[in-house]
């Protein structure tokens, strides 16, 4: 569900994946790392990307935010993925991972997207607890579970667009308390 963080997690896995793939002839593997390289290379380009837009004098914490939630690009397959992604933005700008945990779990609850009693929506439910550690963590944990709040409104198919959208939103509040002060 916390498709930032999954990304990343996806493409090293598909780097070993790939590394561990091969017929075991020598061109094969060659060319298997050679994919497993150029997908590690192009991850870490646009972390490196995210990370430079953070203001000069971050802490290092507020640079990994910036690299761990770029923002979000729509996927041209999926139909409506630019609109969700900016709808789930002006739904948690401005708020505080639990404004929208207050706005958005009771909503989902009601649906039947979240059990009120199911893992999930216990970790949601402590969103508080991750919010004072907020500046310290480049995980996020807060924002992510106020996204995961409002992700479980939306239909499944456009859903991690708008969880995208929203934790963004999220993070750019975040990166805006955090900046160094001028």
């Amino acid at each position: 569900m916390r498709a930032a963080l999954l990304a990343g997690a996806l493409t090293a896995a598909l780097a070993l994946t790939l590394a561990a793939c091969g017929s075991g002839s020598s061109s094969s593997s060659t060319s298997t790392e050679a994919a497993a390289s150029a997908a590690a290379k192009a991850d870490l380009a646009v972390r490196r990307a995210a990370e430079s837009r953070a203001p000069k004098g971050s802490s290092p914490t507020l640079r990994a935010i910036y690299a761990t939630f770029p923002p979000p690009k729509p996927n041209p397959e999926a139909k409506r993925s630019a609109a969700v992604i900016k709808a789930g933005e002006r739904a948690c700008t401005g708020k505080t991972p639990s404004e929208v945990k207050d706005t958005y779990y009771p909503i989902a609850v009601k649906k039947g997207k979240l059990e009120a009693k199911g893992e999930e929506a216990m970790m949601i439910a402590r969103i508080g607890s991750y919010e004072t550690s907020a500046t310290k963590s480049a995980s996020f944990t807060a924002g992510q579970l106020g996204a995961d709040a409002y992700q479980a409104t939306l239909p499944p198919a456009l859903a991690q667009y708008g969880y995208q959208g929203c934790v963004y939103a999220l993070a750019q509040r975040l990166e805006g308390e955090m900046a160094p002060k001028r």
